[in-house]
């Protein structure tokens, strides 16, 4: 299942993206990256921050807001704050969008299988 879908019934909701408020404790995730390392929320969120970002590549919205998340990830990124992206898409097509869109913070995968039960 989806983390969206996780999400959302965490949340006992239908619809995540009009229920997700910003500082509330999100449920924790682990997911593997586009070179296959694994990333954990509840590690990241240890150090501090955590921005994730979750897009499909045919969402014209992400294709425009990803150019202004690099450059947020080149600001404030690394120590300060950890930026990833979440990919509803498979890897290569991920990784062509992260090329396309000069994305070069960690892009997870979440398959739609992560979070099978």
């Amino acid at each position: 299942m989806g983390i969206l879908r996780r999400l959302s019934r965490w949340m006992g909701k239908q619809d995540p993206m009009t229920h997700i408020v910003a500082g509330n404790t999100a449920p924790g995730f682990s997911l593997k990256s586009l070179n296959n390392k694994e990333y954990s929320l509840a590690t990241l969120i240890e150090r501090g921050p955590v921005v994730a970002a979750f897009f499909k590549i045919s969402c014209p919205v992400c294709q425009f807001t990803f150019p202004f998340l690099e450059r947020l990830y080149k600001r404030y990124g690394g120590d300060q704050v950890t930026f990833l992206g979440i990919s509803q898409d498979d890897v290569k097509a991920s990784q062509k969008f992260a090329k396309e869109y000069g994305v070069t913070f960690p892009i997870l995968l979440d398959d739609e299988t992560a979070w099978s039960e």
